[in-house]
C-alpha cells in the first residue's frame, strides 16, 4: 500500500483472506471517471459487503466508480490509517470509512479533508468535527433492544457473558454502554460479566465465552456486540450442548452465525441496514462533491431484532437479502 502508482482498484467481488483486499487493478488519471472508496473496519464480514453494495447502486447511479479497499483484520488501526493516507495520494474523489478506532484514524480523517478529499463515516466514526456526515445505525437504542430482547429470554434472571468489538471503536463503545445501562436500569436480577473484546474475531470469541462460562458456572446468556462475538458464543453453546439453557443475542449477521441462528444456536440477532448506509453515504459525499450541503451531519438508522418468530416476515425478509451471502441461505 506504500506505492504511490497511479492506479486503481476493481471492486473487490469476495472477500479474501489475508492482507488487503483487491479485486485486481486498472489504470486511472485524473482525467478519469470519478472514483470513491469505501474502507471498512476489516474486509471478513458480510456486512461490509452488503454497505458496499449500497455504495455501488449510488455511486452508479451518480457516475462513480466506488473502489473497496481495507485491511484483513480489525486490530489492524495501523493498516486502516495507510489505506486512507493512500487514497489521499491518489486523489481520489472521496472517503466512506467506519473507522477502527475513533482516535487512531482522526488524524487521518482531517488530513484528507484538508487535502480536498471529503470523508463521510459510515458505522464507525472518529473523534473529530471534520467529517461532512455520520451515517450509522442507533447503537445505543439497538443495544437497549438487545438488553430487553436477552432480559426477556432468560426471565429477567441470570448471569450475562458481554462480548464487545475493541475499546476504541465508537460503535463498540455505543453498544456497550447502551447494554450495560440498560440491564442495571431495569434488571436489578440480571449480573453482566466485565465485558471482554474479540474484535470480531470468532475464535478469539470462543476462547472468551469459555473462560467466562468457565469463571461462571451459573452464566445463562450471552450478548455479542457483532456477528463475531456471537458466532463464537454461539459456537460454544453448540459444543456444550447447551442449546435452551444458554440464550445468545447479538448484534449483525454472517453467514455461519446466520446459521447458527437457523439451527437455534443464536436466539436473536440485532441486524443493522448496511445497504441504507453505503447508499447514503454515496448520495451526502457526492453533494459534497458538487460544492452542495448536507441537511443531517448524523443520520441515525434503526435496526431490526430478528428472531424464530418474525423471520419470514416481509420486512425481515428484504432486509435480510441486502446481505447478498444470507441471500444465499433464506428459504
Amino acid at each position: 500500500m506504500g506505492r504511490r502508482r497511479a492506479w486503481m482498484t476493481l471492486v473487490l467481488v469476495a472477500v479474501v483472506g489475508g492482507g488487503l483486499a483487491f479485486g485486481g487493478w486498472a489504470p486511472w488519471s485524473a482525467g478519469a471517471e470519478k472514483t470513491a472508496v469505501f474502507i471498512p473496519k476489516a474486509t471478513n464480514s458480510t456486512f461490509w459487503l452488503a454497505l458496499l453494495k449500497g455504495a455501488q447502486d449510488a455511486g452508479k447511479k451518480l457516475g462513480y466508480k466506488v473502489l473497496y479497499q481495507g485491511v484483513a483484520e480489525q486490530t489492524d488501526i495501523a493498516g486502516q490509517v495507510n489505506v486512507v493516507n493512500d487514497m489521499v495520494s491518489r486523489k481520489v474523489s472521496g472517503i466512506l470509512i467506519a473507522a477502527t478506532d475513533a482516535k487512531a484514524l482522526a488524524p487521518a480523517v482531517e488530513n484528507a479533508i484538508k487535502k480536498g478529499v471529503p470523508v463521510i463515516t459510515v458505522d464507525s466514526g472518529v473523534d473529530s468535527d471534520a467529517p461532512y456526515a455520520y451515517i450509522a445505525t442507533d447503537n445505543l437504542g439497538a443495544a437497549r433492544v438487545a438488553a430487553d430482547t436477552l432480559a426477556a429470554l432468560i426471565n429477567l434472571k441470570g448471569v450475562v457473558g458481554d462480548i464487545g468489538i475493541t475499546a476504541g471503536s465508537v460503535t463498540g463503545r455505543q453498544r456497550e454502554d447502551g447494554f450495560v445501562s440498560r440491564m442495571k436500569e431495569k434488571y436489578p436480577g440480571i449480573r453482566v460479566v466485565a465485558v471482554q473484546y474479540a474484535a470480531c474475531d470468532p475464535a478469539k470469541a470462543l476462547n472468551i465465552a469459555t473462560d467466562m462460562l468457565t469463571g461462571n458456572p451459573t452464566l445463562n446468556a450471552f450478548y455479542g456486540a457483532c456477528d463475531g462475538a456471537g458466532t463464537g458464543a454461539a459456537q460454544l453453546v453448540k459444543q456444550r450442548q447447551l442449546k435452551g439453557k444458554v440464550k445468545t443475542v447479538a448484534f449483525d449477521v454472517s453467514p455461519e452465525e446466520f446459521q447458527l441462528f437457523l439451527d437455534g444456536y443464536v436466539d436473536a440477532m440485532i441486524v443493522q441496514d448496511p445497504y441504507t448506509m453505503g447508499y447514503t453515504g454515496m448520495e451526502d459525499l457526492d453533494k459534497v462533491v458538487k460544492g452542495g450541503h448536507i441537511d443531517k451531519k448524523i443520520i441515525q438508522i434503526p435496526a431490526v431484532v430478528v428472531s424464530k418468530a418474525n423471520l419470514k416476515e416481509s420486512k425481515v425478509q428484504t432486509l435480510l437479502k441486502t446481505y447478498p451471502d444470507i441471500a444465499k441461505l433464506l428459504h
